[in-house]
Formats: structure tokens, sequence, C-alpha cells
């Protein structure tokens, strides 16, 4: 139940921090290697997982530029993709680049951009 409450959580943080990308431009290709070269310089990625970390990352790149022209932004199937995404990229990564990951993404995650105001006391 943890485990898989803490993959829904990792994924939905990975969604929000691409979604709040001001200019998330540039093909699915050019998206996919700037996060693997990301992701191998925070976590220490060998070659062969840079391999399989960017051939996952482009495929889910271009699964989700489908849904976004197609309209079908459907929650069920974005919450299925992104389930599937994150026990893929487990099974690429140790342990230790686990961690790692779901240490960045919460950190990420606590990045937004927030109101300019004074902080309540």
């Amino acid at each position: 139940m943890k485990k898989g409450l803490m993959i829904i959580m990792l994924a939905m943080a990975s969604m929000t921090a691409f979604a709040q990308r001001p200019n998330n431009s540039g093909t699915a290709e050019e998206r996919a290697e700037a996060q693997t070269k990301r992701m191998t310089e925070s976590l220490k990625l060998s070659e062969d997982q840079q391999k399989q970390v960017y051939a996952l990352t482009l495929d889910r790149m271009q699964s989700m530029e489908e849904m976004r022209k197609s309209q079908s932004m459907d929650r069920d199937k974005m919450k299925a993709s992104n389930e599937a995404y994150q026990a893929k990229m487990n099974e690429i990564l140790t342990p230790e680049q686990q961690e790692q990951l779901k240490t960045m993404n919460s950190d990420r995650q606590g990045q937004g951009g927030g109101r300019k105001g004074k902080p309540r006391s």
C-alpha cells in the first residue's frame, strides 16, 4: 500500500515538475535527451542506464504528446501511464538511485512559485 502510494506521489511529482516549466519547447527527442542528461548528472547513470532511461523517457514524452494532441488527457490514463513509467524506471535504477530520484522529485515539488507576499506568522 505504502509503496503504491509512493509511486503515485513520485509520478505526480514528476508530472508537476514538467508542467511548471514555462517554455517546455522542443521535440520529444530533445526533451527526453535533456531529462536523461539531468538524471545522468544527478544520479550518476551508467552508459547502459542512460540508453534505457532515454528510450523510456522518449516513449513517455511521445505518448504524452499524443494524448495532448488528441485532447484525451484522461486522468486515469495519465495515472496508469505514470505508474508504468515509474515501475520501468525503478527496474533500470539501483535502489540508491531510486532513493535519490525520490528526494530530487520531492525537493522539486516544494519549489513551486508560491505567493510573493509576507510569510504568515
